[in-house]
C-alpha cells in the first residue's frame, strides 16, 4: 500500500512540476498512447487512473467477449451455430465504450491544455480554430437542427441513406439455420442502432478531426497532408470489409471541418445519422435471414429452427 502511494505521489509532483511547460500536442498524443496520461500531466493523477482503469477495463474485458467477425453485412449474417449472442454482443458494446471514451478523453486534455494558452502564438497561428464544445455538445450533435439543416450534411445523409437502402433492397439474404432467442435479437437491434453510432460519432470526429487533422495541419501547414494523415489512421481502425467507405469519409469530414472553421458538430451528426441507418439494415437484415418480418422486404422463407446450446 505505502509502495502504491509513494508512486502515487510522485505522479502528482512530477505533473505539477511539468505542466505549465506540456504543448497540447504532448498532452494529447501522451494520452492517446498511454490511457490516463493526458490527466495526469495536467496536474489530475487521481482522474488519469480513473480513466485507465475504465477504458482499459471495459475495452479489454469486452474483447474477451466479442466476436466481431459475428457481425457482419455482406450477403449473409454470421451468428453462432451453438452458444447465445448475449456474450458477444455485451463484449461488443463493451469494448466500443472503452476505446471510443479513450478518444474523447484523448481530445478533451488536449482541449482543455489548448484552451490554457489560447492568447499564445501557436495557437493564434493554428489553421483550424479548435473546437471547444464539451462533452453534451457532442452527444447532442445530432439531434440539433442548425447541423442536420447545413449544406455539408444533409446531402450526404440522403445520398448515403438511398445507397444503402437499393443496396439492402438488391442483396440475396440467405437464411439462417439458427433462430436467435427474441432478447438476444433486442441486444443486437440495441448494438446496431444506439451503441456503435453513438460510440462512433462520439469518439471518432473528436480524436481524428478535432485532434490529429488540426495538429498536423498547424506543423505542416498543409491541408492535404492533414487530411490524408487522419484519414490514414481512421480508415485503419475500421474492418476491411468497411474501409473503403471509412477512406471516403475520411477525407469528406476533414474537408467538412476545414470548411467549417474547426466546428465538430455537423460532421459529429452526419457520421451518427450514416452508422445509424446502417445499423438498421444490419438488423433488419439479421431479422430476414431468420425468415421474419422487416421494412422494405418480405420474409426470406422458412428455416430450420436449432436452439442455442
Amino acid at each position: 500500500m505505502k509502495k502504491w502511494l509513494s508512486i502515487f505521489l510522485i505522479f502528482s509532483a512530477v505533473s505539477t512540476q511539468v505542466q505549465a511547460e506540456l504543448s497540447p500536442a504532448a498532452v494529447g498524443w501522451g494520452n492517446l498512447l498511454v490511457p490516463g496520461l493526458g490527466a495526469t500531466l495536467r496536474g489530475l493523477p487521481g482522474r488519469g487512473l480513473l480513466e485507465a482503469s475504465t477504458e482499459i477495463g471495459t475495452y479489454y474485458g469486452g474483447t474477451f467477449g466479442v466476436r466481431e467477425g459475428s457481425f457482419t453485412i455482406d450477403g449473409s449474417v454470421i451468428i453462432p451455430t451453438q452458444g447465445n449472442l448475449y456474450r458477444p454482443l455485451t463484449g461488443q458494446i463493451l469494448q466500443e465504450f472503452g476505446l471510443k471514451l479513450h478518444m474523447f478523453d484523448t481530445f478533451y486534455h488536449y482541449q482543455q491544455v489548448a484552451l490554457g494558452m489560447q492568447d499564445s502564438d501557436r495557437e493564434k497561428n493554428s489553421p483550424q480554430p479548435l473546437y471547444k464544445g464539451d462533452w453534451s455538445d457532442v452527444l447532442t450533435a445530432p439531434f440539433k437542427w442548425k447541423n442536420l439543416s447545413n449544406v455539408w450534411v444533409y446531402p450526404i445523409l440522403i445520398a448515403s441513406t438511398a445507397f444503402q437502402i437499393i443496396n439492402y433492397s438488391n442483396t440475396q439474404i440467405n437464411p439462417s439455420s439458427v433462430q436467435v432467442q427474441p432478447a438476444a435479437e433486442a441486444l443486437y437491434g440495441f448494438t446496431s442502432v444506439a451503441a456503435i453510432p453513438l460510440g462512433s460519432s462520439f469518439g471518432e470526429e473528436v480524436l481524428f478531426r478535432g485532434f490529429i487533422q488540426r495538429e498536423a495541419h498547424l506543423y505542416t501547414n498543409s491541408l492535404p497532408f492533414a487530411i490524408a494523415a487522419e484519414t490514414a489512421l481512421f480508415t485503419l481502425i475500421h474492418p476491411s470489409d468497411l474501409r473503403q467507405f471509412a477512406f471516403v469519409g475520411g477525407i469528406y469530414y476533414g474537408l467538412m471541418v476545414h470548411s467549417l472553421d474547426g466546428d465538430l458538430e455537423p460532421a459529429i451528426a452526419s457520421h451518427f445519422w450514416i452508422d445509424l441507418v446502417n445499423g438498421l439494415i444490419v438488423y433488419w437484415t439479421l431479422r430476414r435471414s431468420q425468415g421474419k418480418d422487416a421494412p422494405l422486404m418480405p420474409p426470406v422463407g422458412l428455416q430450420l429452427t436449432i436452439p442455442f446450446m
